[in-house]
């Protein structure tokens, strides 16, 4: 009797710190690497289909990885995804260049755009106790 090997599920690999923003699901389709040098031996052990790079985390090792990545034949089915702070123009066309297909940009919180009037209020109220100060004194 012969064993039939089943099709490997659909694995996630996720380059992070363990405290970031990027939600793994709990599943065990997951994994999580926290230490740069165990990249490439975990994508040997696990073989997954989509790996997300934190670059905010890997910083300048981003480049590098992803030309290890895309230079080599037994990564080319692999969707590289990246999460980011933030946008930037440059960094992103590069980045794309190098093999990254989609971008994962963190929620910003919007900061309340201050009014003029708040601006006017705010200037007296600081006048204010900087005069009553000064009288103190």
């Amino acid at each position: 009797m012969t064993m039939q090997t089943q099709p490997q599920p659909k694995s996630l690999l996720v380059v992070a710190e363990a405290n970031t923003q990027i939600v793994v699901p709990a599943t065990k389709n997951a994994v999580r690497v926290t230490d740069i040098h165990r990249i490439f031996p975990v994508i040997h052990e696990w073989q997954p289909t989509v790996i997300v790079l934190d670059y905010d985390f890997l910083g300048n090792d981003t480049e590098k990885i992803l030309r290890r990545l895309t230079s080599n034949p037994f990564y080319n089915k692999i969707k590289i995804y990246c999460y980011k702070s933030r946008p930037h123009t440059k960094v992103d066309g590069l980045l794309t260049a190098l093999g990254v297909q989609q971008f994962i940009y963190s929620p910003v919180a919007k900061t309340p755009k201050t009014s003029v009037t708040g601006k006017i209020l705010n200037y007296i109220s600081n006048a204010t106790i900087s005069v009553k100060l000064a009288k103190a004194n």
